[in-house]
C-alpha cells in the first residue's frame, strides 16, 4: 500500500487543529490543568505525533482538509529517537510536566491486547467548525472499505467514554476496559467486528 505523505506545512496545519480537537480530551485535561497551556502543549505534542505517522503509518484526509485518520500498527511502539527524528522535539522540553504527565497516562496501555495485524486509529479528529458534519464518520468508513480488503483487523484505544457509543455505531466493540485509578483515566480497546449499530 502507498502511503499518504504529507508536506511540512500540512503536518503544522493539523497540529494546530489537533490542539483543538483534543483540548478537552481527558488525558491532556489530566496532564495541563490550564487550556491556553494546554493547547500550546497540544500543538508542539501533536505536530511530533503526526510527524512520526508521516513516516510510517496509514494516512487519510478530508478533500477539503477539514479533518484526518491515521491508522497505525498496534504492535508498533514508537522509541524516543522516532521522536527525536521530529523537528521540534525540544520544543517539548519547555512544557516537560505536561509531557510526562501526558506519557504516564499513555504508558499504561498494552497494545498486546490487540492482534498482529492490526491497524489501530491513532489518532482521528475534525476541525471544530466542522464537527458534526459526518467527516469523521467518512473518514472512519474509509479506512474500513480499504484496510479490511488488505487482511488487517482494526482496532482503537479511547479514554473518552462518550466516544464508545460512537464508535459502536460504525462497527467497534469494546474488547477489553481498564480504569486506571492513579490518573483516573478509563481506557476502552475496541475492535472493529462489521456489526454496525443503528
Amino acid at each position: 500500500m502507498e502511503k499518504k505523505k504529507l508536506s511540512r506545512k500540512e503536518l503544522k496545519y493539523y497540529a494546530k487543529m489537533a490542539a483543538e480537537s483534543y483540548v478537552d480530551d481527558p488525558v491532556h485535561v489530566y496532564a495541563t490543568k490550564s487550556e491556553k497551556l494546554r493547547k500550546k502543549f497540544l500543538y508542539h505534542f501533536m505536530l511530533e505525533r503526526l510527524s512520526t505517522s508521516n513516516r510510517e503509518d496509514v494516512i487519510f484526509e478530508d478533500e477539503e482538509k477539514m479533518g484526518i485518520c491515521i491508522w497505525r500498527d498496534a504492535h508498533n511502539d514508537y522509541t524516543m529517537f522516532d521522536f527525536m527524528l521530529c523537528p521540534n522535539w525540544v520544543f517539548l522540553c519547555v512544557y516537560n510536566i505536561s509531557l510526562i504527565k501526558t506519557l504516564r497516562v499513555f504508558s499504561n496501555l498494552d497494545n498486546k491486547i490487540f492482534e498482529k495485524n492490526t491497524l489501530l486509529i491513532s489518532p482521528v479528529f475534525v476541525d471544530k467548525a466542522h464537527q458534526g458534519k459526518g467527516i469523521a464518520t467518512r473518514l472512519i468508513k474509509q479506512g474500513i472499505e480499504e484496510l479490511v480488503p488488505q487482511g488487517y483487523k482494526l482496532g482503537l484505544e479511547t479514554q473518552n467514554p462518550e466516544n464508545v457509543p460512537f464508535y459502536e455505531k460504525l462497527g467497534f466493540k469494546t474488547l477489553e476496559y481498564k480504569f486506571f485509578e492513579n490518573v483516573g483515566i478509563h481506557n476502552y480497546y475496541m475492535v472493529y467486528d462489521g456489526e454496525e449499530k443503528e
